[in-house]
């Protein structure tokens, strides 16, 4: 018999109704609902008629459930006292069950400090083991376990372990980063001093807020890189950066040795220790000409300074395709006079009657006019092919004026002594290299 039989047999449900109620059966409640609304009391009757039915029971609670909103049963206030012992009794009960879940879970007790001492102690012996007794792989799990430890133990300790792991070749790289990096100043201190191997990022770590001393013991770190150089630089720590220039096996760039040229200013020990570097470019050192003393100045002219046949191919060359300044041609005797007259009074235009003589940059003719040691003008009057004769009667002229910057009895002596030293070709080799700083060409060029 069918399902619709079923129901009007047990029942007196026309077929028609069952097939409503199945339906409604298979619908989602919300959608439901107005449907029922439109059916009206003809729902009503079939509900009536499936609830009655013992045959179709189980299908009279679906379409209830369904259909039928049960109202939940209200529950009268209770009085204010009866709702305060209620509210008691559930924070009674509540603060039992805290108290059982609190027993069932025993308090961890923090590690004792002589047992953390004695297990940072054994792990490291572990860790000087000789390679017989214990792998690497091992040191290295001896290390990295020895890190949930070092921060419990006292700066001291801390100290003394920094001094033991600093002279190890297997170390965990965690650990040794810990103690490089430490905040304590002497931990950190240890390790960059006696650590054989400190990796360039913890070094960077470091720089930017170390104090002097760490600064200065990574400074005389061996093979010093380029990266760690110039950020040892950065600093501007004077005492960090003599030690660096100190260092033979530190990597200086050339533009390292640019940023360094102002900082050494006015300090004869960082002048000294940059200008005896062996890696210092030849363009550097006759730059740094400018700023250096007259010992200095002496040492730089004799150290890049050379004498050869091929330097005067290089000038023929370069100059053909104006790679080097021309200089110009050879002034006539009153030209000299009026450039000897001008910087005798002092006059602002000697510059520029320099530039136009020797082809240079007007800045160039400015420092040349204005420098109080005397040997560059020296250096263009031995470009310009002038003779002994010609310059000793200047420098006589130039020292007794009280507008000329250049003073001294004794000056005239040495600068004429280097004007006899110095070759025309190493004399337009000098200017070429000055010129080129002040118009930003050729080894300077940006």
């Amino acid at each position: 018999m069918s399902f619709d039989g079923d129901i009007q047999a047990a029942a007196g449900v026309q077929p028609n109704e069952g097939l409503i109620a199945a339906t409604l059966l298979h619908c989602h409640p919300a959608r439901v609902i107005p449907q029922v609304d439109e059916l009206g009391a003809d729902t009503s009757s079939l509900i009536d008629h499936l609830l009655t039915s013992a045959a179709s029971l189980k299908l009279a609670d679906n379409v209830v459930s369904c259909l039928v909103e049960v109202p939940e049963p209200e529950v009268e206030p209770a009085e204010a006292g009866e709702t305060d012992t209620a509210e008691e009794a559930s924070t009674e009960k509540t603060a039992k069950k805290a108290g059982k879940s609190s027993k069932k879970a025993p308090d961890t007790a923090a590690p004792d400090k002589q047992a953390l001492e004695d297990a940072s102690r054994d792990l490291v012996a572990i860790m000087i083991l000789p390679s017989g007794q214990a792998q690497p792989q091992e040191r290295f799990f001896a290390g990295d376990a020895l890190l949930g430890i070092l921060p419990h133990l006292p700066p001291g300790d801390l100290t003394s372990l920094a001094r033991t792991v600093a002279r190890l070749d297997v170390v965990s790289e965690r650990l040794r980063t810990f103690l490089v990096t430490h905040s304590d100043k002497d931990i950190s201190c240890r390790m960059l001093k006696d650590a054989h191997y400190v990796s360039d990022v913890d070094l960077l770590k470091v720089i930017p807020t170390g104090s002097e001393q760490q600064l200065r013991l990574i400074a005389r770190r061996r093979l010093l890189n380029v990266v760690v150089c110039d950020a040892l630089i950065e600093t501007g720590n004077a005492a960090a950066i003599l030690e660096l220039l100190r260092n033979a096996e530190s990597q200086l760039s050339t533009s390292a040795f640019v940023k360094l040229m102002p900082i050494v200013v006015g300090n004869n020990d960082l002048e000294s220790a940059l200008c005896n570097r062996k890696d210092l470019p030849q363009a550097v050192g006759l730059e740094m000409f400018w700023q250096g003393g007259q010992n200095l100045r002496r040492y730089l002219l004799t150290r890049f300074l050379t004498e050869s046949a091929a330097l005067g191919r290089v000038m023929s060359i370069g100059m053909k395709v104006d790679a080097i300044p021309s200089f110009g041609n050879k002034p006539s005797p009153e030209d000299i006079e009026k450039l000897v007259s001008q910087i005798e009074k002092g006059d602002p235009k000697a510059a520029d009657t320099l530039s136009g003589y020797c082809s240079i940059s007007s800045e160039t003719a400015r420092k040349v006019v204005n420098d109080a040691g005397g040997e560059p003008i020296t250096v263009v009057f031995k470009c310009l092919a002038q003779s002994r004769r010609v310059m000793a009667e200047a420098l006589q002229r130039w020292v007794e004026s009280a507008d000329c910057p250049i003073n001294g009895e004794n000056r005239i002596v040495e600068l004429h002594a280097q004007f006899d030293g110095m070759s025309f070709n190493k004399a337009r080799m000098l200017l070429a290299y000055w010129d080129w700083a002040a118009r930003e060409e050729g080894p300077f060029s940006t």
